[in-house]
């Protein structure tokens, strides 16, 4: 029996990788208590495998009792830390752990860890796409699609992780250390949960701080915060930039040229890929010096770049209507993500925004809005902040949901303009997730007659 078995664990929060480690949990003999502040009315019939195993559940509802008399707390990403009954376990000196540490913990072959506010979900499945050209097994997931603790139940001989990783995970983590580490960028995100942006920038940095001389941190040489941590991080560093051609992957036209110390230099062409924009510049960039120090050669590196399509809901367009250009960029849930968003067009762009604020400022949407913005349509529970801060120096309506900014913004557009929902925010104010508000979206667009 093993260490976890021998003592009863308590694992918070029901969502995905919540009921997933408690399967894996279950699965080794521990006795597992869970516990959600959602009903059971929530859930549906999501949690009747975990019963059947004979994992006991709390629902509705929190209880000090259940937390204090356990001997481990595993707690999912979306738990805040702050939670009393977490306090006071806490106090008393339970070990507590994110699911994602739990998991790594149980991990016996190499892991890629990518972090930063933006662009995580295409550079980690594009490094998987990379390392498959190579002809090796990688297993993709962590923050996306399957976590952590899923794939321990069901691997098939995958010799290699890529895995997205939140700040929420990092926050969790004691011991992750992954053999290549690769922060994309920090910018203001969830200062809803976090004391300030400092305390965010620093979780994001903290993917390093275990790291010794064997392993590799990639990093945004663009990237001010990036490259103010640089002077923290013990291991081997490795720069991407688009404009310092001394950086190990730079930008040169429509090329991308890779020089890592020891190793032949090559080129990437970017003529055939179907990542368009200066962020998924970034995101090749970074994805390459990944592949590249994990084994990928030149040519399979290549391949990926010009098959990879990346993902739904970053930017997607949907179609054309009357000279109209529809794009769901709804995964924009921050404002760094708009700023980039928009600086991938030429044309005259109607911006959707709006959700549930994270509290940050939408000051830097200024200046990229004023070269290319015609109207901000600002809708949801943070609508009324932003036309408050925008509204003075661009125009900007409030309305009370998305359909009713979307049909706005479609009355104002013209031949050749873009509507772009690109939100700044999280969904969870109308939607249950970014994807259904990203998907309601493109019902409305495909409904234009």
């Amino acid at each position: 029996m093993s260490a976890t078995a021998a003592k009863r664990v308590l694992v918070v929060g029901l969502g995905i990788s919540g009921r997933a480690v408690c399967a894996l949990l279950r699965s080794r003999g521990a006795d597992v208590f869970a516990t959600d502040m959602r009903t059971v009315e929530a859930f549906g019939e999501a949690l009747e495998p975990l019963r059947k195993s004979g994992c006991i559940l709390r629902l509705g509802e929190h209880r000090s009792e259940d937390f204090l008399g356990s001997g481990l707390i595993i707690v999912s990403p979306g738990v805040p830390l702050d939670i009393e009954p977490l306090k006071e376990a806490r106090d008393k000196g339970i070990e507590i752990l994110g699911e994602f540490e739990w998991s790594w913990r149980q991990v016996s072959v190499p892991v890629i860890g990518v972090t930063g506010t933006n662009g995580k979900t295409t550079t980690t499945g594009l490094i998987g796409e990379m390392l498959k050209e190579a002809g090796k097994k990688p297993f993709v997931g962590g923050n996306i699609g399957t976590p952590l603790s899923r794939w321990l139940l069901s691997k098939t001989g995958e010799d290699i992780l890529v895995l997205e990783v939140s700040s929420y995970q990092l926050d969790t983590a004691t011991r992750f250390c992954p053999e290549v580490g690769v922060l994309l960028n920090v910018t203001e995100d969830h200062l809803d949960r976090y004391e300030d942006f400092e305390a965010y920038a620093d979780s994001k940095l903290s993917i390093f701080r275990r790291q010794n001389a064997a392993h590799f941190a990639i990093i945004n040489g663009d990237d001010p915060i990036c490259r103010a941590g640089l002077r923290e991080i013990p291991s081997r560093v490795l720069l991407f930039s688009s404009v310092d051609a001394d950086a190990h992957a730079c930008v040169r036209g429509d090329s991308i040229r890779i020089a890592i110390p020891g190793r032949p230099p090559f080129g990437l062409s970017l003529e055939k890929t179907r990542l368009k924009g200066a962020h998924n510049r970034e995101n090749i960039m970074a994805a390459a010096l990944a592949a590249s120090v994990m084994g990928a050669g030149p040519a399979a590196i290549q391949a990926a770049v010009d098959r990879f399509e990346g993902y739904a809901h970053r930017v997607e367009w949907v179609r054309n209507w009357k000279g109209i250009d529809f794009y769901d960029d709804s995964k924009g849930t921050n404002v760094g993500a708009v700023v980039k968003a928009l600086e991938g067009f030429d044309r005259p762009v109607h911006l959707l925004l709006g959700g549930r604020d994270k509290l940050g400022s939408y000051d830097p949407l200024v200046e990229p809005l004023k070269r290319k913005g015609k109207g901000v349509y600002a809708f949801g529970e943070a609508g009324p902040r932003i036309c408050e801060q925008l509204g003075q120096r661009f125009p900007a309506r409030l309305f009370p949901d998305l359909p009713s900014a979307f049909n706005e913004a479609v009355g104002q557009a013209s031949p050749g303009d873009v509507v772009l929902l690109s939100p700044a925010c999280s969904s969870f104010d109308q939607y249950e997730s970014y994807g259904q508000r990203g998907d309601h979206f493109k019902r409305l667009a495909a409904e234009l007659d």
